[in-house]
């Protein structure tokens, strides 16, 4: 049977379209199948773009245009603890507009990466990814196409799809499928891959709302991209979209209730911004969920995988859901291509469940930890009257529970160690070394070049080392004496990178680091290996065994 595509994408949410352009962008032909039509605008969620994600989309060529798009250039991304969006204010974490980006003060300012974290919402980040895929001339990208079912066998997978306007099924065949079809996900269904974790942990009331009025509300203080809000009526946040007139109204229902409409649609809108029934909002969009704690028991079947809320799905703490799957993403693409392009084994795409379940499990925790931390700061109960009035009780309250929000939420507000703790430690194609990786948590982490954590930011003669990484593996030399000529004559795909030691970078202690295109450090040494083909065959997948 004729071959389509080296691979089709279930899903073009941002998962599914930032696995295709990667595997474009490295040479595969790609076909990615999207329900919603070309033009169906995206839902305002996932409004936080990590720095790892935003490496990723300096690589693509696009981090600029996306840094510059949503909330304006002097727009804070503070997060604001509150009564309600108009009352008293609990405690605030102080975070750049994106014209305060390069002053010092801010929690994120010493992160070691050139492109720090943006809040920005899904409704701009997706024209951009999909602007950026259509232009890539090994893509076929098809609106209005549900993904149906699937075939498999030794060398390739049926697909069978149908278009969502007239019913009409067509079947399609390529290398590899990629499921990146949501939490509800087809293709894992298929696939048989059973969920695991907590199935129901909070349900809450989503609504964008449109009003110009709402940013009034801060009144003469600094305006917020994110303000939570505790009072006797409602809990939730309000997040802000476009800075202007956009507003997400996030509202959780009470403890122990789960009917959506034990919440009084529009009352509760209005107890969070703390305004009374003449304040003018238009609803734009409206959605009732469930916040859960699951992961999937297990990322593959055969040529088939799954990734981003196909295969984990969490309470949204920290931001992290739509970005680790986009670590997902990058994982299964480069290993897939480098099957696809020739140079790995097969047996190489092991590596993905190996180093991507565990690390989705240990973000599912973390999310879960703060959501019970901050529930147990409000103390689990109903929140007094009394903390939203003037006086000096109430204010002696407001500090008290603003001094524990504090400390509590800048680790998931400015998540450096998710961002650049996590390591592989059990990967099939990652030498380990015997020294063990350092711990991390939410919000802090050790620098290492341990086999299996990310390599070290430094800049090289001025110049990221971000953008001189190669495509697939780089061997970073500190010692120009050092002798690499066997590893760069070998089929492994590397690049030679000098470099000196920066000084402000202890953990850089070997002559020689290989690392990926993800700046998972992979191998290092004073020396190359007695045995470079058997360096070569770990890192290609030859050496893996059923």
């Amino acid at each position: 049977m004729t071959v389509d595509a080296g691979i089709i994408v279930a899903g073009a949410g941002p998962v599914g379209t930032c696995l295709a352009i990667d595997a474009a962008m490295r040479g595969a032909r790609v076909i990615v199948l999207e329900p919603r039509g070309a033009d169906d605008p995206p839902d305002a969620k996932c409004n936080t773009i990590a720095a790892r994600t935003m490496e990723t989309f300096r690589r693509f060529g696009i981090a600029e245009e996306v840094r510059a798009a949503g909330l304006p250039d002097d727009y804070p991304t503070d997060t604001l603890y509150t009564t309600s969006l108009s009352g008293p204010e609990l405690t605030r974490i102080t975070m750049p507009a994106r014209s305060e980006r390069g002053q010092k003060g801010f929690h994120d300012d010493l992160w070691p990466t050139p492109e720090p974290m943006v809040r920005q919402s899904q409704l701009y980040l997706e024209p951009i990814l999909r602007k950026k895929l259509l232009s890539l001339p090994n893509v076929r990208f098809m609106p209005r196409t549900a993904f149906v079912s699937f075939d498999q066998d030794a060398d390739g997978v049926t697909v069978t799809c149908r278009n969502v306007d007239d019913g009409g099924e067509v079947s399609l065949r390529s290398r590899y499928l990629a499921g990146c079809d949501g939490g509800s996900s087809p293709v894992r269904k298929q696939m048989g891959a059973k969920l695991s974790g907590d199935a129901e942990i909070a349900w809450t009331r989503t609504t964008l709302i449109r009003s110009a009025e709402v940013r009034a509300l801060f009144g003469n203080r600094r305006p917020a991209w994110m303000s939570w809000i505790a009072n006797d009526k409602v809990r939730g946040n309000v997040v802000a979209i476009n800075g202007k007139d956009l507003w997400l109204v996030h509202r959780a229902l009470p403890g122990g209730t789960r009917d959506f409409e034990a919440l009084d649609f529009d009352q509760s809108i209005r107890d969070a911004l703390g305004v009374g029934p003449d304040f003018p909002y238009e609803v734009v969009k409206h959605e009732d969920w469930v916040g859960r704690r699951l992961v999937a028991e297990k990322f593959r079947e055969g040529r088939v995988f799954i990734a981003g809320d196909a295969a984990h799905l969490w309470v949204p703490y920290a931001g992290y859901g739509m970005n680790a799957g986009i670590a997902d993403a990058m994982n299964l693409s480069w290993l897939l291509c480098a099957v696809i392009n020739g140079w790995a084994d097969p047996a190489i795409i092991d590596a993905y469940e190996a180093e991507r379940q565990p690390i989705t499990g240990q973000v599912s925790r973390f999310a879960m930890a703060k959501l019970e931390e901050n529930a147990a700061a409000t103390g689990g109960k109903a929140i007094p009257a009394q903390l939203s009035k003037p006086g000096l009780i109430a204010a002696f309250l407001r500090r008290k529970l603003g001094s524990k929000l504090f400390k509590i939420n800048v680790p998931q507000m400015s998540p450096e160690g998710l961002n650049f703790g996590y390591y592989y430690g059990s990967s099939p194609i990652i030498v380990a070394d015997g020294e063990v990786a350092p711990d991390y948590d939410m919000g802090s982490f050790t620098p290492s070049t341990v086999p299996g954590c990310r390599m070290p930011h430094f800049a090289v003669n001025g110049q990221s080392l971000l953008d001189l990484l190669g495509p697939d593996y780089s061997l970073i030399r500190f010692d120009p004496a050092a002798p690499v000529e066997a590893l760069l004559a070998s089929s492994l795909p590397v690049k030679l990178i000098d470099a000196a030691v920066p000084a402000d970078t202890p953990a850089i202690r070997h002559k020689l680091i290989l690392v990926r295109a993800d700046t998972h450090v992979v191998w290092r040494g004073d020396a190359l290996p007695a045995d470079v083909p058997a360096l070569v065959q770990k890192l290609t997948g030859k050496g893996i065994t059923p």
